[in-house]
């Protein structure tokens, strides 16, 4: 991944790209997380291959890319037609195809505005978070992280429990990634970077987006803290 779709943190692409370049093995990086939010140059990061998907910056959805650097050698994945020079057989999307182009392209034009901004908000309510509430942690890489994500954990309580909260004062947020979220098992994410089993049962998601206003963020900072402590007033955990 060239960014975890859960904890948010951005991987040293590049590095591992030179390590596999001087054994001879061809890297494949998911950027589903990061084209769009992130500047994402396929040099730079020294990738054989790269995937993207289009709904993650408002294209369609169903529809995504993928960067092949000339001369890496691939197998077919459909067989039967000659579409997309033989690779997938299959009549191609054209709706979805403009509609992903269309949304790269604006995604491109909105950068070098929309990631200061996003990245400010997504500090502000880290700040206002950890200020307001005890027993709260960041999960993932303070700094080299997504610019629309922030992963908290809260100690004593479940994050099934606080989403449900959130639901009901009309804010959005997950336990984990959108690919388990009939999982209720704890996130294997967490789990391999060495967060406690019981810490991990605590953990939300919260996703900004280009709509994201201070407004929204203000007011989680303003509607979470009582939900943790009437959440904590009844969990043993806590006592």
């Amino acid at each position: 991944m060239h960014a975890n779709n859960e904890v948010g943190t951005i991987e040293p692409i590049a590095e591992i790209s030179k390590v596999c370049r001087e054994a001879g093995v061809y890297l494949h990086t998911d950027a589903v997380q990061t084209v769009g939010n992130i500047p994402v140059d396929v040099e730079e990061l020294g990738v054989d291959i790269l995937s993207m998907s289009g709904h993650k910056l408002y294209g369609p959805k169903g529809v995504g890319a993928i960067y092949i650097r000339k001369g890496t050698k691939i197998s077919r994945f459909i067989h039967g037609g000659e579409q997309e020079r033989g690779m997938r057989a299959g009549t191609e999307n054209i709706g979805g195809i403009a509609g992903l182009g269309a949304a790269a392209e604006l995604a491109s034009l909105e950068m070098d505005a929309k990631v200061p901004r996003i990245t400010a908000l997504r500090d502000r309510l880290i700040e206002g978070l950890q200020g307001s509430i005890d027993d709260l942690f960041l999960n993932g890489h303070p700094e080299r992280r997504l610019p629309n994500n922030v992963h908290i954990g809260v100690r004593f309580i479940e994050g099934e429990a606080i989403c449900l909260q959130l639901d009901t004062v009309g804010i959005c947020a997950s336990t984990g990634s959108a690919c388990s979220s009939e999982a209720l098992e704890p996130s294997h994410v967490l789990l391999a970077i060495g967060v406690p089993t019981l810490e991990a049962h605590g953990s939300v998601r919260f996703s900004l987006g280009r709509g994201t206003t201070s407004e929204e963020i203000d007011y989680v900072i303003e509607n979470l803290p009582p939900i943790v402590k009437r959440l904590r007033a009844m969990s043993p955990l806590s006592k």
